[in-house]
Parts: structure tokens; C-alpha cells; sequence
């Protein structure tokens, strides 16, 4: 965005809506991510094999891998990770960034400006667009800002920077990584939500109407009605937090293979909410935070009916 100051910005994003308490135009735009520390009481710890069987692997492509720890009481698998090119999750799960997001770099972020040129320095388009400071700057918001509603989302562990190639057992080696609860196809990892409120009525009551036409049982249409009501309470928890996700899909509710729902997750595409006017939204043009969860919330509800 040119020409357009921080309270601008500010103004523009939360049009129509009041901004939450904890923003202010003076907020911090960058912070130091919470750095992971393992147990003391581990001997060793690697990156094991991918939690996922089946997914393709390369250098370009994120790799989700388990952390394995070993102590006086021998392996345990402790942590997952989620790896791009240059982040990690905890059984517990470790989310190393470094696979299927490769490393945002001074070219990625030219061809960007080309496609889509406005006057921004390269540094602080490749800030805003790389994948690991996306997903960072959202997990940092939600430990900070958000207390119940957590449990929307993956436990936040921290971030490691200078993660060392020796670590790694299987995959590729990459220096970062984003360290997150590990969520398992199970009944324990599942998260009892609470109900929804007006904000996503609309679209529930819009689902009702449509599944009508179809023909379904009336437990197939509560259930499909369930289900966006726990989808839209996570999205809505999200927003409220002046986070957009900006990649909203099936998958990203739930762990491949499963038929639950568990937690919301994958913010690589994400925008988290600065004063500071952002080059773009979730790579689009800057819109407002209603604009954006309107759609957001109607990709959900759109994605359900068509399952």
C-alpha cells in the first residue's frame, strides 16, 4: 500500500469494527519469536522418520518429521516437525518449516514485486511473505493475545533458527523450524468447542437451508451443520485476534487421513495484523478484516456443502 500511515491502516482494516484491546497503532511490528529450549533431561534428540506416509518429499517441499528424543529411559517420540527450506512441532509435535514451503529469498520476493510492483524494499517484502515468519508471527499472537481458545489451535513451543544438519535422520536438512504441539488422529487430540455466536449464524442457517434441497437424514444435515459451527468457531477465534489465515481448506482442520476435525493449522499464506501497511494480504490486496472473514467463513461453509 502507498501512501497510507500506520493509523490509516489501522482504520482501514477494522472498518466497521472496533480493533481488539491489545491493538494499538504503536504496536510492536516485529517481536523476537520465543526460542524452543528441549527438556534437560534429554540425552539426544533427532529428526526422525515423516509423520505422514505417502506424501511426496523434496527440498521445496514441507516435510513434517518426528522428533525423537532419547533419555535414561530410552526413545520416546517427544515432538513432530515441520520443515521448509531454511521452521518445527510436540507428542508433543515439531513443526519444521523447510519442505513444502521453500525459502522465501531476495529473487522470490523480485519476481513478486514484478507481478505485483509497488515501491518496497526487498528485505521487508521477503519479512512479510516468508512462510516461517508468517506461521511464527500467528502462533506468537495466539500464546500472547488468546487464552481459552487456544485450544483451537496447535500448543506454541517456540522457533529454532540454527537447527543443525546431524539433527536429521531422513529428510532435508533445513535451519529452521516452528515448535508445535503434536496432534495425533485420536480421540484425546479432538477439542470440545464451545457455541457458536452471531457472528457465524449466518452461514450455519444458510448451510440448514441449502442441505434441504438434498437428500440427507436429519442426523447427516446436523452433522454437516456441526460441523461448520466448530469450523467457523475456530476461523472467528482467529479473526478476532486480527489474524487472517488466507488458505483455508478441508486438510488444514484436520490431520491427513482422519475423518475428525482437530485443530485449525497451516498459516504459511497468514497475515497477522500490524499497524505497519502491509505490501499485501495474504498475497492479495490489502482488504478489511470483515471482508476478508466473510470470505473466509463462506469458503467453509461453501467447502462442507460440497463434500
Amino acid at each position: 500500500m502507498t501512501n497510507v500511515n500506520a493509523r490509516d491502516w489501522t482504520n482501514i482494516f477494522f472498518f466497521s469494527q472496533s480493533p481488539p484491546n491489545f491493538i494499538k497503532v504503536n504496536y510492536e511490528t516485529q517481536v523476537d519469536f520465543k526460542p524452543f529450549h528441549p527438556d534437560q533431561k534429554w540425552l539426544k534428540w533427532f529428526l526422525w522418520k515423516p509423520v505422514a506416509t505417502g506424501r511426496p518429499s523434496g527440498q521445496d517441499r514441507v516435510q513434517v518429521l518426528w522428533l525423537v528424543a532419547k533419555d535414561d529411559g530410552g526413545m520416546i517420540h517427544k515432538y513432530v516437525a515441520k520443515v521448509v527450506s531454511s521452521p518445527s512441532q510436540n507428542f508433543l509435535h515439531l513443526k519444521l518449516i523447510s519442505g513444502e514451503f521453500p525459502e522465501y529469498t531476495e529473487h522470490d520476493a523480485q519476481l513478486q514485486l514484478r507481478r505485483v510492483p509497488a515501491p518496497r524494499d526487498l528485505r521487508e517484502v521477503m519479512k512479510e511473505l516468508d512462510p516461517f515468519e508468517n506461521e511464527a508471527r500467528v502462533f506468537q499472537r495466539i500464546e500472547k493475545c488468546c487464552d481459552n481458545p487456544q485450544i483451537y489451535f496447535p500448543r506454541f513451543y517456540g522457533v529454532i533458527t540454527d537447527l543443525d544438519r546431524s539433527r536429521f535422520r531422513y529428510g532435508y536438512p533445513n535451519r529452521r523450524a516452528i515448535i508445535l504441539e503434536a496432534i495425533k488422529p485420536e480421540l484425546a487430540s479432538r477439542r470440545i468447542l464451545a457455541a457458536h455466536d452471531d457472528n457465524e449464524t449466518r452461514h450455519i442457517e444458510c448451510l440448514r437451508s441449502r442441505l434441504q434441497s438434498l437428500d440427507l437424514s436429519d442426523f447427516e444435515r446436523e452433522f454437516y451443520c456441526s460441523l461448520l459451527t466448530d469450523r467457523c468457531r475456530r476461523l472467528s477465534t482467529l479473526h478476532s485476534l486480527a489474524i487472517t489465515h488466507g488458505d483455508v481448506k478441508d486438510e488444514h482442520f484436520r490431520l491427513p487421513g482422519d475423518f475428525h476435525d482437530t485443530v485449525l493449522y497451516d498459516f504459511s499464506v497468514s497475515y497477522t495484523f500490524s499497524p505497519e501497511p502491509p505490501y499485501l494480504v495474504n498475497f492479495r490486496s490489502p482488504r478489511s478484516l470483515k471482508v476478508i472473514s466473510d470470505y473466509e467463513l463462506g469458503c467453509v461453509e461453501e467447502q462442507i456443502y460440497n463434500r
